[in-house]
């Protein structure tokens, strides 16, 4: 390499790299490939950002006043991305409107960066940093990423009346709705992009599965035999008290009761079920 030109060399899969200008002179230029942006330090500070192109350094630093100052060039890659892993350390509360009960939640999966503002990422991530690697990154930005599914997952849940036993149905929307609020934030905090983010797995707390497991069998009993009784099985219209047609297709109603012990449907003259033996009502 002309020892007058300064341009990059490294890894592409690395977020930035570093080059220190061990010695100014007035021919001395940067060439700052289009796969990366570039910002200019002095002692630590930031004098210019710079996109792709070619630059001659004398127009940013004074050789004569400023040849003792420590110069290097910071090479901010565009393409660069890492994936990184994410979990919730301690499960959040949702709570599930069927039953009407709060229960804790897991959550983990994983997501994808890159750098998508320089000066920010610098500022707020690299700082004297000689690499940003996946765990200090993780380390980070844990806070932020798990805060924004909390609040998904919570706002989603709540809208679409999910109940519990199919929260993992949803793990593809509730992660879209985190990755827009968590790419706004880490954007505007660390001038981290966000490309992906995903879901991978939802685990409810061991106690409260088998206490809303329960809860949810006894609440479908009783809507199951309240669902029996008020509607037409040829056409499910609703039947009234009494009704002996269906006034919608005129269907003759038979008379039946539905088992309070096991949900079995017997016929209107029955005294006990034929499923269980249980007196019926």
């Amino acid at each position: 390499m002309d020892k007058n030109t300064i341009t990059f060399v490294g890894k592409n899969e690395q977020l930035f790299t570093r080059t220190p200008i061990t010695e100014i002179t007035p021919k001395l230029t940067l060439i700052v490939p289009e796969t990366h942006n570039a910002i200019l330090l002095k002692d630590g500070q930031m004098l210019q950002t710079l996109s792709s192109g070619k630059y001659l350094i004398s127009k940013f630093v004074d050789i004569k006043t400023e040849a003792d100052s420590e110069i290097e060039v910071l090479f901010m890659s565009k393409t660069a991305k890492l994936k990184l892993l994410w979990g919730s350390s301690q499960k959040f509360l949702l709570f599930d409107s069927f039953v009407g009960e709060n229960y804790h939640v897991g959550m983990s999966g994983d997501f994808e960066v890159q750098i998508g503002d320089p000066r920010k990422s610098y500022l707020y991530l690299v700082g004297v940093s000689s690499d940003l690697t996946a765990d200090t990154l993780q380390e980070r930005l844990m806070s932020n990423v798990v805060s924004s599914v909390e609040s998904a997952a919570s706002e989603f849940v709540e809208q679409n009346n999910v109940q519990f036993n199919k929260l993992s149905l949803y793990k593809k929307e509730i992660a879209a709705k985190a990755l827009s609020a968590i790419g706004k934030k880490l954007i505007n905090e660390y001038g981290i992009a966000v490309f992906s983010f995903n879901i991978a797995n939802v685990i409810i707390d061991e106690d409260d599965l088998k206490r809303l497991t329960s809860d949810y069998k006894s609440f479908t009993k009783k809507d199951e035999t309240k669902t029996n009784q008020q509607f037409c099985k040829n056409c499910g219209a609703k039947l009234q008290d009494g009704a002996r047609f269906c006034s919608m297709c005129g269907e003759k109603v038979t008379s039946t009761k539905i088992c309070e012990e096991c949900s079995t449907e017997n016929s209107g003259e029955s005294e006990f079920c034929s499923n269980c033996g249980a007196k019926l009502k």
